[in-house]
């Protein structure tokens, strides 16, 4: 069995281990579940679980104890007696080699025999045999898994004791789990549901972090995570979860991690595989919301049977342990509790949002609710209503604004590139510190440029010497006839020429080494994060990106991405303003307390693909660097374009009418 083959058995066993640790009752349970795991091992034959509660032992559990003897009859002997008693006084492993006791038909059989640390009464020792040898590596394998069982039946009478000494107060946990139902019911804001279910939710799961994503078009968002008031969508951390859970909704089903990815979906494993590399956590349940069951179901008019349909899936619950690869005491089972309720009040939130103009329909409703008995007036109100409505939506003349997020950039940005194949030797820079022009920022050293500068060099060196030896030949062929006086002097120019070009390759290989030194294009802050630890002795390809020098002291501009389809109300506006400019209103995501005024400058005549807003225009607009504070590269920004005035219908209504232009026009 090679390395690998013996660590994946290993981890099947702890897996089935940790399974038996949540479902067993008893020591006996857990015991024989656990033994017949071990077995499934190749080469093994029986196991047994011996107890000592008086000086002689006792069989707790066996399995396929009877195959080691010739009549199938047990009979415990005393020099077995005496093994088991040594492995716990002297608490070790205690190896069976080639044993045979033919007086009580005791086949020959090889094995290991190791007890479960206690210090006190009863004793427990577990025993696994063979009817064949074992050679040493196969020895060392044997005591490692009866090791790791020995442990496992230790933690499982220490979580027995501890539950025994210290039993949960069940009515103050009914009562914490009243009090969260009454607080997740009590709001249909959906931000204020997820809120109550993460931060409560946790508390009363008991484990390190719970989330929720939700659906969110064709891909999955995370809208809270207990212990913050904001999720930062752009933290590799929520992304990587956003990931994970867009596959478990697709895929509807339950997925647990738990130390191992046995038996989970192929397109679930990559996202996982990223999500706990930046998470950290040792364990991971992702269980699908879904929508609820209706309490009133249409009878079909046929007397045929109802199909039911599969509920829709919603959403993602996330319960994260960091420490134990194990689910603590009761966390599955109260997450089974708690995932119906949150999927309850998720929906009725998502249901009561969806209403469209909602704050309007509330205006109305408590209008009409006091009309109420008022029939006459409540007509002439009504009629009057919509007529000044419709008249206000016509004639006023608001501001039309599109919105778009960008980042605020440096006008002056350089991007430095690798000038050759090598490996970097020397980062003279670190993220973020001020350089002027030429000032050096990386050395890479190239051995294929090394090598052909020594073969050039000394392909120099031979040409010399052959124009030397051409040229005397030369001085001294005026005694000789002309046609080979002409040939002389012909090989003396032809191995000038082969110097002079070897000289001018030897050049560029010299300028070539000469510009490994990288430079700064300019001044300003290098802008690359952890630029030692990106490039610090690590091999480049020539053009690859090595940073960026941004000048934060020059010009600065919002970097816009606009959607595709609001394009055309920029340039319309552009062209009907005297100037060209448009004034854009931003506010800084590190500020958002306080808002600043740009002009547009550009307008990209390419579209593009954004993750976020899907096919996009890029749009530049100048600003004023004072107010960006600690000019902070790259900060999120968020802006409205003034595109003139329209009437107010537009300016409410205006994506509903471009909606219908673009999907319904003749």
């Amino acid at each position: 069995m090679t390395g690998n083959q013996w660590h994946d058995r290993l981890d099947k066993l702890r897996s089935a281990c940790d399974r038996a640790l949540d479902t067993a009752t008893s020591i006996g349970a857990f015991s024989i579940e656990i033994l017949r795991h071990t077995l499934e091992i190749e080469g093994l034959t029986a196991g047994t679980v011996f107890q000592f509660n008086s000086p002689e032992p006792q069989i707790l559990v066996e399995e396929g104890l009877k195959k080691l003897f010739r009549e199938g009859m047990y009979i415990l002997d005393m020099d077995h007696t005496s093994m088991l008693r040594e492995s716990i006084q002297q608490q070790k492993v205690v190896d069976i080699d080639r044993r045979c006791v033919p007086e009580v038909g005791l086949l020959e059989h090889s094995g290991v025999i190791a007890a479960v640390p206690s210090q006190n009464a009863p004793f427990y020792v577990i025993e696994l045999a063979a009817t064949r040898n074992f050679s040493r590596e196969e020895f060392q394998h044997l005591r490692e898994i009866v090791r790791l069982l020995a442990t496992y039946i230790q933690q499982f009478l220490q979580e027995g004791t501890k539950q025994q000494e210290a039993p949960e107060d069940t009515g103050t946990f009914w009562e914490r789990f009243d009090q969260f139902v009454l607080r997740l019911q009590r709001s249909l804001h959906l931000k204020e549901t997820v809120a109550v279910a993460v931060n409560d939710g946790r508390s009363l799961i008991g484990c390190d972090r719970v989330s929720i994503a939700l659906r969110h078009g064709s891909r999955a968002k995370v809208y809270g995570v207990s212990g913050q008031e904001d999720v930062a969508q752009r933290a590799n951390l929520v992304q990587a979860m956003a990931v994970l859970t867009n596959e478990v909704i697709r895929g509807g089903q339950p997925v647990v991690y738990r130390g191992t990815i046995d038996g989970l979906a192929p397109q679930v494993e990559k996202p996982l595989a990223e999500y706990l590399a930046e998470s950290r956590t040792r364990m991971v349940m992702l269980i699908p919301l879904r929508e609820p069951e209706e309490l009133i179901k249409d009878e079909p008019e046929n007397t045929g049977r109802r199909q039911e349909k599969p509920r829709r899936v919603i959403g993602c619950l996330v319960v994260e342990q960091a420490a134990e690869a194990r689910p603590r005491t009761n966390v599955v089972q109260r997450t089974e509790l708690l995932t119906e309720h949150i999927e309850t009040a998720i929906h009725n939130a998502q249901r009561y949002e969806s209403i469209f103009l909602l704050p309007l329909w509330r205006f109305i409703g408590r209008t009409i609710g006091w009309f109420k008995g008022r029939r006459v007036w409540a007509a002439l109100a009504i009629i009057a209503g919509i007529a000044l409505v419709g008249a206000g939506l016509a004639y006023i003349p608001w501001e039309y604004r599109v919105e778009a997020k960008g980042l605020a950039m440096p006008v002056d940005q350089h991007e430095v590139f690798a000038p050759w194949d090598g490996d970097v030797v020397t980062v003279y820079v670190e993220s973020g510190q001020r350089v002027e022009f030429g000032e050096k920022l990386v050395l890479l050293q190239s051995d294929e440029l090394d090598a052909e500068k020594v073969r050039i060099v000394s392909e120099v060196n031979e040409l010399k010497k052959t124009v030397l030896q051409r040229q005397a030949e030369a001085r001294s062929a005026d005694s000789r006839p002309a046609d080979e006086r002409i040939r002389i002097e012909f090989e003396a120019k032809k191995a000038e020429i082969e110097l002079q070009g070897a000289l001018d390759r030897l050049k560029v290989v010299e300028d070539r080494i000469a510009n490994l030194l990288v430079t700064a294009p300019a001044p300003g802050v290098v802008a690359t994060f952890q630029v030692k630890q990106l490039l610090q002795n690590r091999p480049v390809r020539r053009g690859e990106l090595l940073m960026q020098v941004m000048d934060d002291n020059g010009e600065w501009r919002l970097e816009l991405e606009v959607p595709e389809y609001r394009k055309g109300h920029i340039e319309r506006a552009i062209a009907n303003s005297g100037d060209e400019k448009l004034r854009v209103e931003y506010v800084l995501a590190t500020a958002v307390e306080k808002s600043h005024e740009g002009h547009v400058t550009l307008i990209s005549n390419r579209s593009n693909q954004s993750q976020e807003e899907g096919t996009i225009v890029e749009v530049h607009a100048a600003i004023n660097k004072e107010d960006l504070g600690n000019r902070n590269i790259g900060a999120d920004v968020t802006a409205k374009i003034h595109c003139g005035k329209k009437n107010l219908f537009y300016v409410l209504f205006g994506d509903v009418v471009e909606f219908v232009q673009r999907y319904f026009w003749l």
